[in-house]
């Protein structure tokens, strides 16, 4: 019951969040060049080979400036909410950072390259796994001259979550939808199936030979534990 009543929380603070004031002087777009809503979720699970001999999965995730001015300066801050293994890189404007850990970071401050960058979003991992990571845009006015001159804060930007996986790691039962975690989504999944009467791994929860409602049962108890 407590994790239930943490979920309502946290889902109240995300449509929070979403329902807030955002400055759309610049926007995430993919490659496209489609705009990605704030509060978005992108889902990348395309692997792809470096020139160094490493995987990687890109997030294709670009800025584009909309009515950005030459004196608007931009930051990236960044929260890794899981990596369940290898490195998350970003790079922007012109610098890298590289972490390994969760934890909230950002990127250092500077000016748009040309009306749309990549961003140049990417995890490295180096087994199955998933990575998490919601980036925000921050826009800031440069104040002064070099070398005397500061970056004061004006408004946050849009803010989407990237979800890279590879592989299957959602391999456990419970986890009907194969995204590595166990919550509601997994529910959901499990109704739909029993509906369409659609077969699909993972579905026999409780291991009994049938898909039906003790299945969901099995997975309300798992989500309670």
């Amino acid at each position: 019951m407590k994790r239930i009543f943490t979920c309502l929380l946290s889902c109240l603070a995300l449509l929070s969040l979403q329902a807030q004031e955002i400055d759309e002087s610049f926007l995430f777009v993919d490659e496209d060049g489609e705009i990605i809503e704030h509060g978005s979720t992108i889902i990348r699970d395309v692997v792809e080979m470096g020139g160094d001999g490493r995987e990687f999965i890109n997030s294709g995730l670009y800025v584009f400036n909309m009515e950005g001015t030459p004196n608007d300066f931009l930051k990236v801050h960044y929260n890794i909410e899981r990596i369940d293994n290898g490195s998350f890189q970003i790079c922007f404007p012109i610098t890298c950072n590289t972490q390994e850990t969760v934890g909230a970071y950002e990127t250092a401050a500077g000016q748009l390259m040309m009306d749309l960058q990549d961003l140049q979003s990417e995890w490295f991992p180096v087994a199955d796994g998933i990575c998490m990571v919601s980036v925000t845009l921050e826009l800031l006015e440069k104040k002064g001259f070099f070398p005397n001159f500061s970056y004061e804060h004006k408004a946050y930007g849009p803010t989407v979550v990237l979800k890279f996986v590879k592989g299957n790691p959602g391999g456990m039962l419970g986890d009907v939808n194969g995204d590595g975690e166990i919550n509601i989504a997994d529910i959901n999944a499990l109704i739909d199936i029993i509906l369409t009467g659609d077969s699909q791994d993972n579905a026999d929860v409780n291991q009994d030979g049938e898909v039906n409602i003790a299945d969901i049962n099995a997975v309300i108890d798992l989500i309670l534990k």
